[in-house]
């Protein structure tokens, strides 16, 4: 693949993952960043937290302690 159109021709037909992989490579190339690990997906750690106290209850005793 030498051209722009057969390097867009390809990507079209990749499944829906290898299009997001080839995306953050291709970011990180615009970014000058290495690929070297990938993003972590936050959304898998969706539902997993479990609070100990309200968080505004939390929130205004942090604010106490600063204040």
């Amino acid at each position: 693949m030498s051209s722009l159109a057969e390097i867009e021709a390809a990507a079209e037909a990749l499944p829906l993952d290898q299009k997001r992989k080839l995306l953050e490579f291709l970011i990180s190339q615009v970014n000058g960043e290495r690929a070297t690990t990938p993003p972590t997906d936050l959304a898998k750690f969706a539902g997993t937290v479990r609070l100990s106290e309200d968080p505004l209850v939390w929130q205004q005793r942090m604010r106490g302690e600063w204040g």
